[in-house]
């Protein structure tokens, strides 16, 4: 595992998973909610701010890029992704539900509220962070000079909230409304 942006410290005290969580079960869902995070970003702009944070080489305006944006998305990602991590382990002898003295585990109806709970959370930091790079792209030289060498592109529009989607525009324009034969606006 390479430069993670945001420690398991952080994770720990910025959501509700518990102290006693073990690392290995958060750093490779913090990886994973990094290797999301280049869709939104572009991996040129991605990959220069893990060269600038391992290097300790980061501006002032990445600074406030990774602290203010980045990091509260992975926080809720990562949060989300080691959900499932962390009710089930995966074992030897099969997969094993957690289990203490103090409590019990979850069932999957209360486990899926839970993600939903920080998908919605992630969603919202994620279309921050999207306007953010959109309004200051110039702060952000890698976000706006990608070519098809450089990996993925960075997105320029939410994708991914679910839910109906209206497109901006005169909708009539594109869908005339036909009634008996005779069709209005075409």
């Amino acid at each position: 595992m390479g430069v993670i942006l945001v420690s398991q410290g952080k994770l720990k005290a910025f959501t509700t998973i518990n102290e006693n969580v073990d690392v290995e079960l958060l750093l490779p869902n913090i990886q994973i909610a990094q290797d999301y995070l280049a869709i939104t970003t572009g991996t040129k702009l991605l990959e220069h701010l893990l060269l600038a944070v391992s290097g300790g080489t980061l501006t002032t305006d990445e600074v406030t890029l990774l602290e203010d944006y980045i990091q509260p998305y992975l926080l809720h990602r990562a949060y989300y992704e080691a959900i499932p991590s962390i009710w089930v382990r995966m074992m030897n002898k099969g997969v094993i539900e957690g289990n203490t003295e103090q409590g019990t585990s979850v069932d999957a109806g209360s486990m899926k509220y839970l993600r939903n709970i920080q998908q919605n959370r992630y969603e919202f930091y994620l279309q921050r962070l999207l306007d953010y790079l959109n309004a200051y792209s110039s702060l952000y030289p890698q976000y706006n000079t990608w070519t098809n060498k450089d990996g993925l592109p960075p997105s320029k529009h939410q994708n991914y909230f679910s839910g109906v989607v209206v497109p901006p525009g005169n909708r009539g324009a594109n869908y005339p409304i036909r009634n008996g034969g005779n069709c209005f606006n075409c």
